[in-house]
Parts: structure tokens; sequence; C-alpha cells
């Protein structure tokens, strides 16, 4: 990370590696928070918005349902996603693949089917360890492994401070430190 970096991060990275020809990213966290508290920040419409980023959630919570985010703001994520991705990504029509309250969810993750996240959660010495997984869409060019990275960390980093009753804001800056650090790390391995 960068020698003026604002926030340094204390949590250990997200990894990425090769399983059965597609790239899967992962996160682990240990949050001190319990299970279904997690659960409900991860899986509640209004709790999503709060760390995932303004916008509107649309999330039918059963296996099939729609999960459907609109990002609205704020306008400096608003325009570096356009920049980085265009217009149509700011509106994401997920599907609900697995779902096992409050231990599992799972649904597809951007413009295609085979991007999925999984979020799967068990208890951890009163506290709760969350373990986050995202398998990229068959043909995805590595060279993205740091952006999405340094989008999950970040996220990841807001749903902690939610959770703890603050309210992070969303830092370019901070995201752009992370996608160098984890380019720095994708680049040495």
């Amino acid at each position: 990370m960068a020698a003026n970096s604002t926030r340094q991060t204390t949590h250990a990275d997200g990894t990425i590696e090769e399983v059965d020809g597609r790239h899967v990213l992962r996160f682990e966290r240990r949050f001190r928070h319990p299970v279904e508290k997690v659960w409900d920040a991860i899986t509640r419409p209004e709790r999503i918005t709060q760390w995932f980023g303004e916008g509107e959630v649309d999330l039918d919570l059963v296996e099939g349902g729609k999960f459907h985010f609109r990002t609205t703001g704020p306008p400096e994520l608003v325009e570096a996603i356009v920049a980085e991705a265009g217009e149509d990504a700011l509106v994401a029509h997920d599907t609900v693949l697995r779902l096992d309250p409050p231990r599992l969810f799972e649904h597809t993750f951007g413009s295609d089917p085979g991007s999925i996240a999984r979020w799967e959660l068990r208890d951890d010495e009163g506290g709760c360890r969350l373990t986050l997984t995202h398998t990229e869409p068959a043909g995805f060019d590595a060279a993205n492994a740091p952006r999405d990275l340094a989008g999950w960390h970040t996220l990841l980093d807001r749903l902690e401070s939610v959770l703890d009753g603050k309210n992070i804001p969303w830092e370019k800056e901070h995201w752009e430190e992370l996608r160098d650090h984890y380019k720095t790390k994708t680049d040495a391995a």
C-alpha cells in the first residue's frame, strides 16, 4: 500500500486461485458480531445499501429469487464504475442460487450468470467468521483480479464498519491503493 495511505488495512488479504479452470477470489473475515447480525446485514435490502453502496435493492430471499441492485452513488463511485465498465454496470440483475439462513447465501454476481458470490457464515468464539468466495465467469481476464480483489476488500471493510455502528465512506483513493497492492501481489505470484 502507498506510504501516504489514509487508512491502513488490518485484515488478511483476499486470495485468488484457479479451480477447475475458473478463477476464484476468497476472503475470510472474523466479525465480533453474532452470525444473525451479519446475516441481516448481507441479506436485508436496507442494510445492504449501508455498506455495498448507495442504491436501490430488490431482493427476493428464496432460491431462484431475484437480487437486483442499482448503484446510485456516491458520485465518485458511479463515475469510477461507468469509466471502468460502462453505464450498464450500474445495474445488476442477479439471482439467488442457494440459501440456508443464516449460514449460506449464494447468488450470481454481475452480468455473467457464471459469476457467483457465495457468503458462508459460522459461529466463531462469540462472533462470526465470514467466508466470501467469488467464482469469476469462464474466460475471466486475470489481469482484472486486482480490481476485483480491491473491490471486495473495500466492501468487506465497509460491512465491518456498519456492523460496528460506523459508516466509513467509499473512497476512491483507498480502493486504488488496495488495487495497486493486489497488483503487486499478483504480479509477484
